[in-house]
């Protein structure tokens, strides 16, 4: 038995980072709206958001700089990307990859934004089938004229 105690605390140590700092924070947007760039004719999702996500978005990316997010509506993954500073900003803008919002137009993606759906931002590597390791915060809720 001593060599079971010894892999199964070998696995342990290898995990406890990943669980540590595996994170997704749910973000509400204000207002996500299609369109197209004018310069490049990539479709387009221009998102606007709620003022307590851009809080929780800027608080989950000021220790990431240098590492890769994800940023997720629905499910479907939207961009990849290593962080080069804090996301602190009101709003952005997700464009399509060289095969679209997978299989998804961009009407589609700013609906389920709007839908209640959300986006969701992690950690790359993670996804929603993590074995439960990941902590989850959400933007609190706010409540019309607030």
């Amino acid at each position: 038995m001593p060599g079971f105690r010894s892999l199964a605390c070998a696995a342990l140590l290898i995990l406890a980072p990943a669980i540590g700092h595996a994170e997704t924070v749910t973000l509400q947007a204000e207002k996500a709206t299609a369109g197209t760039d004018p310069h490049t004719s990539a479709r387009i999702v221009d998102v606007e958001l709620k003022p307590e996500s851009r809080k929780a978005l800027a608080d989950f990316t000021r220790n990431r700089v240098g590492k890769r997010i994800q940023l997720r509506s629905n499910g479907v993954l939207l961009s990849s990307a290593t962080l080069q500073s804090p996301l602190e900003g009101d709003s952005f803008r997700i464009t399509a990859g060289e095969h679209g919002f997978a299989g998804k137009s961009a009407e589609e993606i700013a609906r389920g934004i709007m839908s209640g759906g959300g986006l969701t931002v992690d950690d790359e590597g993670t996804a929603s089938s993590d074995w439960g390791t990941r902590a989850t915060k959400r933007a609190p809720a706010t409540t019309p004229g607030s």
